[in-house]
Parts: C-alpha cells; sequence; structure tokens
C-alpha cells in the first residue's frame, strides 16, 4: 500500500509541476514601459461651468516586477499640451483563465495607498487594451498601450 501512495504521490507532483509550468507559459511578460494616447472625459469642476471637460492626453506605465500572474510599477499621465507630469504607483493582476484580462489599482499621487482610478484591461497582440476610471476626479477613458521598451 506504501508503495501505491508513493506512486500516486509522484503523479499528482508530477501533474501539479506540469500545470505551473504550462502556467507560466500562458502567463505574458508585461515587464517593461506601455505608452498610449487618448481623450479624457471628466466630469464639471467648479472651473468648467458645469460642462463636462475634454482634453487630449498621454499614459506612460512603467511594470517594474512581475511575479506569476502579478506585478506592480509606476504610472504617470500628462496633458498632450502641457510638460507636467503626474505620477503615482499600481499593481495588477493577470487573470488565470488565460483570457489575456488584466485588472489595476492606480494611486494617486504623492498619497501611499489611495486608490485613484481602477483600470480594466485585455492583453491581446502584443498590446494592452485598457478602460480607465477615476475614483477621485471622474476621468474616464480608453487607451491602446504599446510597448515602448
Amino acid at each position: 500500500m506504501t508503495r501505491i501512495k508513493a506512486i500516486g504521490a509522484a503523479a499528482l507532483a508530477g501533474t501539479l509541476a506540469m500545470a505551473t509550468s504550462a502556467f507560466a507559459s500562458d502567463t505574458p511578460d508585461l515587464r517593461g514601459t506601455w505608452s498610449g494616447s487618448h481623450t479624457v472625459a471628466a466630469l464639471p469642476n467648479e472651473r468648467s461651468d458645469g460642462a463636462p471637460r475634454f482634453n487630449e492626453s498621454e499614459w506612460v506605465m512603467e511594470i517594474r516586477e512581475q511575479q506569476d500572474n502579478v506585478f506592480w510599477g509606476t504610472s504617470k499621465w500628462s496633458r498632450t499640451s502641457s510638460d507636467q507630469w503626474n505620477e503615482g504607483q499600481m499593481t495588477g493582476t493577470i487573470s488565470l483563465d488565460s483570457s489575456g484580462n488584466i485588472a489595476m489599482v492606480e494611486s494617486l499621487p504623492g498619497q501611499d495607498r489611495e486608490v485613484n482610478g481602477l483600470i480594466d484591461a485585455t492583453y491581446e497582440d502584443g498590446k494592452i487594451y485598457a478602460d480607465f476610471r477615476s475614483l477621485r476626479s471622474g476621468i474616464t477613458y480608453s487607451t491602446v498601450l504599446e510597448r515602448v521598451n
């Protein structure tokens, strides 16, 4: 009986090793710098006389570390007409179902661990298709991020 248990344990270990190896090969390596331009839609504020706001902007995301299907890095954005960049941190996870779905959260610049935005994304054909929504400022946009390096 002990020999049957040992064979069963070895078979289970082999199956788990193969599953882990398959998972690793299905998970894309997102480390690097990604960039995309887009039109931002924002809720009215005290300076907009009650009208929604629209502007052209650029988003640069640098994924610095990735472990299995989770990652973290920096996120910065700027209006196209400005030289001023706002930078925060972001974390994300790649879905385990091989769909390419990605979920991310982004911090508010200068404030540790305060979530500014939620991002739903999909990794497909070497690009990240992302939908951003801010929890604080009412900003939304969709963009296609392409790897810069």
